[in-house]
């Protein structure tokens, strides 16, 4: 194998799991399980295996013609089987919302094309580097986000039962399906020369729209937590303030960096980011349909509970003022009177006449006046 085919390789391997990192990164509360993201893309890799032989078999025994099996047999094909992943992940805890099936289906869709693209390259090695570019950009992201939209379907199913939860999985894997049947029907019946344009438009196209749903879903979560966020999950206001602004945790957990190390404002992070779970699960108690989903999730709500409490412990005291200290909470009547009572004494300093402290304070330190002579 020459250069420029281990350059083509790594071009298929490296920047697809470079898109993969860039969707996962972009989920702020850190929801869902790397072990299951993990397994996902291996999941991608075993369906294109299964796809692949099943083309073969079609193809060898002459079942279908070429054109009909890519045009439309495997597109359908693939979508369906890769989709099936979700019928397990569906009642797994840490499938939160559809911010993790988004990412969950992004993954199959990345393992699925990276073999894929192996594939080619080893059967067209003269040509491996222009494949591998043109893939990345066109038919990766196809079988990237065309899951993606499953696992959205199936992660809004989630909340709702019979027909409408039905709608939901079937029309995902409906729109799925369209939009890789689309996609290969443009690459095989187009022949001008801006192809490769086209299929990267479709391609970018499809991704920044799972990008945009995905900000939306982060969106919806964050008004969950300020919702749900609160005494009931044993979080103070200020916590709960932070929890909202944790897209500028980097910004805002600078000073515990600078007064006590990286390691402890990690701690100091990860202690955020269990709340802001804790706030995403009770608002699902409200959504949840099914009886055995609503009790995992107030099992998992205990166990983040415990590990909240013991973070709290680790960092001590002292750090949890500091934290504390950078969103006071302004919310108790003491704060309130007192603020009242400065802005008052700002816009105006002389003592209220009659008492109270200030006017007993004002008294006590007048000199006292002289005497008439008699």
């Amino acid at each position: 194998m020459n250069v420029i085919a281990l350059i083509a390789f790594a071009i298929a391997t490296l920047i697809p799991l470079a898109v993969l990192w860039f969707i996962r990164s972009r989920n702020l509360y850190q929801t869902g399980s790397f072990g299951l993201a993990l397994g996902s893309f291996f999941w991608g890799a075993a369906v294109f295996a299964m796809v692949s032989l099943l083309n073969r078999t079609l193809l060898r025994l002459e079942l279908v013609e070429t054109l009909l099996l890519v045009q439309f047999i495997a597109p359908v094909t693939e979508e369906i089987l890769k989709g099936l992943l979700f019928v397990y992940l569906f009642r797994k805890i840490n499938f939160t919302y559809f911010v993790d099936g988004a990412i969950y289906g992004f993954a199959i869709g990345i393992g699925f094309a990276v073999f894929e693209n192996y594939e080619y390259l080893l059967g067209y090695q003269e040509a491996a580097l222009s494949i591998a570019i043109g893939r990345v950009i066109s038919t990766n992201l196809i079988h990237a986000s065309g899951t993606a939209l499953v696992g959205i379907a199936f992660g809004l199913a989630r909340f709702h039962k019979g027909l409408r939860r039905w709608a939901y999985i079937l029309g995902g894997w409906l729109v799925a399906m369209i939009l890789h049947v689309t996609f290969n029907n443009l690459v095989t019946r187009v022949s001008s020369g801006l192809l490769l344009l086209y299929a990267a438009a479709v391609g970018l196209f499809a991704t920044v729209v799972i990008y945009r749903l995905i900000k939306t879903g982060l969106r919806q979560a964050r008004e969950w937590i300020q919702e749900k966020l609160g005494a009931a999950d044993r979080v103070t206001a200020s916590e709960a303030q932070m929890v909202n602004s944790i897209q500028d945790a980097k910004e805002l957990l600078a000073p515990l960096v600078e007064l006590f190390g990286e390691q402890q404002a990690a701690q100091v992070q990860r202690f955020l980011l269990i709340q802001a779970r804790l706030g995403i699960h009770r608002k699902n108690l409200d959504k949840l349909q099914d009886p055995a989903l609503v009790e995992e999730t107030k099992a998992e709500m205990a166990r983040l509970r415990q590990e909240m409490d013991g973070l709290r412990r680790q960092v001590g005291t002292y750090t949890m003022m500091t934290l504390r200290g950078i969103f006071p909470p302004d919310e108790g009547p003491l704060w309130g009177q007192l603020e009242d009572t400065i802005t008052a004494r700002l816009q105006d300093p002389r003592p209220a006449p009659g008492g109270g402290i200030w006017g007993k304070l004002d008294s006590a330190t007048q000199r006292p006046a002289e005497e008439p002579p008699e």
